[in-house]
């Protein structure tokens, strides 16, 4: 099998691949304020002879090329924001910014998405499709793929497929998640208010304490992923963060605390919103205080389509056939690619970014994360060679 095309110009954008990430990692920007990722993207592309829209979900853009019209219209998403996490590597280009971090590899996705650009510039002629290159705000708090889509974004694209990667640093490069199906968990923000009566620590019998009724709320709920789910479902359900009192003499009058339920199935979702009001009004009596529950944010689980799968299993064996693809790869946490999988068929793929030295792999959102940079040009070969694989069969 003869190496593909794409790849072959991929490997010659490896440095310039490694410097539109290093630029992006130096300059980290939270989940609606990537106003300096975006104009940077927002330049590249232009001198690459890319039409830029603005106006989708606040910071995102669309770049599309004029000359690229045969074929199916390829929706190819790219997102941008960092986390809040002080940054722990050491790196020569480590962050710029104090607290904040590209610690899940977004400043990657936007490296490969200009990779992808440069890519089409240079083989506009040779490639079957119609691309749309979408550069999202705010994935990290689950809303920025819902602002482009509010915005109309896939009005103004009119996708048939829908693609992504995410940079996974636990796994070497040369690894590919590839996974049909359910492939990513479904998340929903709850809040809780836990409302007792404050007092004095040594006279218990004179308040109602909230800090004691939130801790069996704490441990009740998470008897509804053991007993109130299918064993044979999945489901998480994590309290993220608790806040309450001032003094280590005086019962707080109230407890607030926050978390994010995970599943993969609106069944699950239904157990979990019916079974946290039922715990918490059995709690609220048990121990005489009020607790208030409020669902926010809600993201679907990603889907994965099958033939989009195939198609990239196909375009893997021609960028590499060395490469090990995880067919069953699925994960507890949640993306908002979920949003246009709803409505487009497509898929989000994983790519190993790991070091070479197991000792170096983190996981995403830790201070130390940090990738091997040859899996950007892996990555957007796949997302092209999955185009054309796409583009074939249409």
């Amino acid at each position: 099998m003869s190496e593909s095309h794409i790849y072959q110009s991929a490997k010659t954008l490896q440095d310039t691949a490694s410097q539109h990430r290093r630029h992006i990692h130096r300059n980290p920007e939270l989940a609606f304020q990537e106003l300096q990722t975006v104009e940077y993207a927002a330049k590249e592309l232009e001198a690459l002879g890319f039409e830029v829209k603005r106006g989708f979900g606040k910071t995102g853009l669309v770049a599309s090329m004029a000359a690229l019209s045969n074929g199916p219209r390829f929706l190819l998403r790219f997102d941008m924001d960092a986390l809040a996490v002080q940054e722990q590597t050491g790196l020569d280009f480590a962050s710029t910014k104090a607290g904040l971090m590209h610690a899940c590899g977004h400043d990657g996705h936007v490296a490969i998405g200009l990779t992808v650009a440069k890519i089409l510039s240079e083989l506009k002629g040779e490639l079957n499709g119609c691309y749309y290159l979408l550069f999202q705000p705010a994935e990290e708090i689950g809303q920025g793929a819902a602002a482009m889509i509010a915005d109309g974004v896939l009005d103004f694209i009119q996708p048939d497929y829908a693609l992504a990667v995410h940079l996974w640093g636990e796994e070497p490069a040369g690894w590919l998640g590839i996974t049909p199906g359910p492939v990513m968990a479904g998340c929903k923000d709850v809040s809780i208010r836990v409302r007792g009566v404050g007092g004095l620590g040594g006279r218990p019998q004179k308040a109602v304490d909230s800090i004691l009724a939130s801790a069996h709320l704490i441990t009740a709920l998470q008897s509804i992923v053991s007993r109130k789910l299918d064993p044979l479902d999945s489901g998480v359900y994590s309290i993220t963060q608790i806040h309450a009192g001032t003094n280590n003499n005086v019962i707080p009058d109230s407890v607030f605390m926050s978390g994010k339920p995970r599943f993969f199935t609106t069944e699950a979702e239904e157990v979990i919103v019916t079974s946290t009001k039922q715990i918490s009004e059995g709690v609220a009596e048990a121990f005489g205080c009020e607790i208030e529950v409020e669902f926010g944010t809600s993201i679907p689980p990603t889907i994965n389509d099958a033939a989009v799968c195939q198609a990239a299993y196909m375009a893997a064996q021609k960028i590499n056939p060395e490469f090990e693809i995880g067919k069953n790869f699925k994960l507890m946490g949640s993306e908002d690619m979920s949003l246009f999988l709803q409505m487009v068929p497509g898929a989000i793929f994983f790519v190993g970014a790991g070091k070479e030295e197991p000792a170096k792999r983190f996981p995403l959102h830790h201070p130390g994360f940090d990738i091997d940079e040859s899996s950007l040009v892996t990555a957007a070969s796949l997302l092209l060679e999955t185009c054309q694989q796409l583009a074939k069969s249409a």
